[in-house]
């Protein structure tokens, strides 16, 4: 009896070394042997998320609405992380329907910070497949609207990962940027280098805009309010009429612009800006520039949209800027500035004028700077931003 208990014990010690060296192998020779991933014998499978807060990162100003979250603003979108073999993420195109086809929404996918996909969405859904860096490598998703909102929304569906963890958001930087502006903010005809050529958003690109490259040089977060033709008082006009419907302070508080005439509010909780660069004026200066009374009307208006910035900016620096493609309203930016200063004895707000250095091969649609242009004064702004935020040193 007792030979049949150690045949039996020998027969079970055998067996348990034979499975550890089967774990073993397969631990070592599969692509998800790193030391955060998850054992491998958890089957990888198809699981389906959606773009909630939990499993996505917003970036911009976005809003979240029956499994989708939509966005409309330039550079608002989403980003992620997840590991596995691909992803297919749906996107959902917002303005069917309402514009003509040269104006649906660009957007760009991006891969740990590569650009892979670079398209107009024309269809009322499309799906895209993407492949990703296996089990034991994370793979960086983000997906950003390169054009701007007053022509078109989009949307992120469902996105569905093959691989064994769930997705999960990117962290939150330290610095926290909102840009304020015009045409020039949106990159608008940056991608069309025939200054005589015709709008379309398919040639505007956020990405290449002076904003974007500022926050990718200070390793900020960022949101962009921006409008093409908007400013302060007026917005641009060729007939000495005031259009005073195309100008920021009326939709500032807009998180999204959706089909059908929808407009959400905005919770500024959730994006506490540390530094707001408002760049408006060179719109407000095609009707205000030459009369006496329209300057002084924009400099009334510039000092309460600075008080609207602070009542939900609470903490941020607020940096008036004008660059010079058309700079004729800055004294009244300056005079706006010390007005809003003297009644209110807030002292973090600052001015500077922005050069574009627009070179002949370097302007583009309409007179707008190109992307060399915006590269030059982006770094011309991330150098004041180093400068004012001393509270950030190590940037």
């Amino acid at each position: 009896m007792k030979k049949i208990l150690r045949t039996v014990r020998i027969c079970i010690l055998w067996f348990l070394l034979l499975f550890l060296c089967i774990a073993f192998y397969v631990y070592v020779t599969d692509d998800s042997s790193s030391a955060t991933s998850i054992p491998t014998f958890i089957s990888p499978k198809l699981t389906v998320y959606t773009a909630e807060a939990e499993n996505v990162k917003a970036l911009g100003r976005t809003h979240y609405e029956e499994g989708v979250r939509y966005f409309s603003h330039s550079g608002s979108g989403v980003e992620f992380t997840c590991k596995g073999e691909y992803a297919m993420i749906t996107l959902v195109d917002d303005s069917e329907g309402r514009y003509l086809s040269n104006h649906k929404a660009r957007f760009g996918i991006y891969k740990n910070g590569t650009l892979i996909i670079d398209s107009i969405l024309t269809e009322a859904e499309k799906t895209y497949h993407i492949t990703l860096d296996g089990y034991g490598s994370e793979t960086v998703i983000k997906i950003i609207k390169l054009s701007e909102a007053q022509y078109s929304a989009m949307g992120v569906g469902d996105i569905a990962v093959y691989g064994r963890e769930r997705i999960k958001p990117t962290e939150e930087k330290d610095i926290k940027i909102e840009f304020i502006g015009d045409s020039i903010t949106c990159g608008y005809g940056i991608d069309e280098m025939n200054e005589k050529g015709y709008f379309s958003t398919a040639t505007e690109n956020f990405t290449k805009s002076y904003a974007y490259i500022t926050a990718e040089n200070l390793g900020a977060d960022y949101s962009a309010v921006c409008f093409s033709g908007f400013g302060v008082y007026s917005g641009y006009t060729l007939n000495g009429v005031i259009n005073s419907k195309d100008t920021v302070p009326n939709y500032y508080g807009v998180s999204a612009f959706l089909y059908g005439g929808r407009e959400y509010l905005w919770d500024f909780n959730e994006f506490q800006s540390d530094m707001v660069v408002i760049n408006l004026g060179t719109n407000d200066a095609s009707y205000c520039a030459k009369s006496l009374s329209g300057r002084q009307e924009f400099t009334r208006r510039y000092t309460e949209f600075i008080k609207q910035v602070r009542q939900f900016n609470p903490y941020a620096h607020i940096l008036c800027v004008l660059g010079d493609m058309n700079n004729s309203m800055y004294s009244c930016i300056e005079q706006a500035v010390s007005n809003y200063m003297g009644g209110t004895f807030d002292n973090n707000v600052s001015t500077m004028t922005l050069s574009f250095k627009m070179g002949e091969n370097d302007i583009v649609i309409d007179g707008h700077p190109g992307y060399l242009s915006n590269l030059s004064a982006a770094n011309e702004l991330t150098a004041k931003i180093r400068e004012l935020t001393a509270v950030y040193p190590s940037y």
